[in-house]
């Protein structure tokens, strides 16, 4: 069962774990919508996505109504989402803003990051990363692009880099996930995911605590 972080009428925000797809699709057996049909008994209305790799805060919603208000406050009104990542050497600055285009479906769109360097060795650093817009895959390019890939990253990533850390830390998932949400209800909700497997094993064998 895909633990709940917040459930009322309109909505259900998940704890997504890393491996499990959002949608049907090929290969895959089992995805969001079905675990959510069979454990809370109902057909969920995505009101966005994580990839399949990507764990942490996921909404659904109960109805296609709740689910067009929703995905309007991710738009930019007001709505906040986090996530943790853990990055190719060290940013500098350490605090910044990416605003390059990204590539979406062959397209180049605009978009924008807010990051933070939360720890780094010099090699690897963990990074929290704010959207300012929600482009496919916009955070995974943001660093690349900059020079800081994320690690196990199979597409926009550095693929030695991987092998080596697979070798050496057991890294062999894409070290990326959706840590917190907020979203201006009339009753205000924030939730925070919990931290995934694969980073709690990354920070026991990298010998740093994880940043609060």
């Amino acid at each position: 069962m895909i633990p709940a972080l917040y459930a009322d009428d309109d909505i259900l925000i998940l704890d997504k774990p890393a491996g499990l797809a959002v949608q049907p699709g090929a290969g895959v057996r089992v995805c969001v919508l079905d675990a959510v049909e069979r454990d809370y008994g109902f057909r969920p209305y995505l009101v966005h996505r994580l990839d399949k790799e990507t764990a942490g805060c996921l909404i659904v919603a109960r109805s296609p109504r709740a689910a067009a208000a929703v995905s309007a406050l991710l738009g930019g009104n007001g709505a906040v989402k986090e996530y943790r990542a853990v990055v190719s050497g060290k940013p500098d600055p350490a605090t910044g803003v990416y605003r390059d285009d990204v590539r979406v479906r062959g397209a180049a769109r605009s978009a924008e990051t807010r990051y933070r360097t939360l720890d780094s060795d010099g090699r690897l650093s963990v990074v929290s990363a704010v959207l300012g817009t929600g482009r496919m895959h916009q955070i995974r390019q943001h660093f690349a692009q900059a020079g800081h890939p994320i690690i196990g990253d199979d597409k926009h990533g550095d693929f030695r880099l991987n092998k080596a850390l697979a070798r050496e830390l057991g890294m062999k998932r894409l070290m990326l996930y959706a840590a917190s949400l907020y979203l201006p209800l009339s009753s205000p909700v924030e939730v925070h995911a919990s931290l995934p497997p694969h980073f709690a094993a990354f920070f026991d064998r990298w010998g740093h605590g994880a940043p609060a």
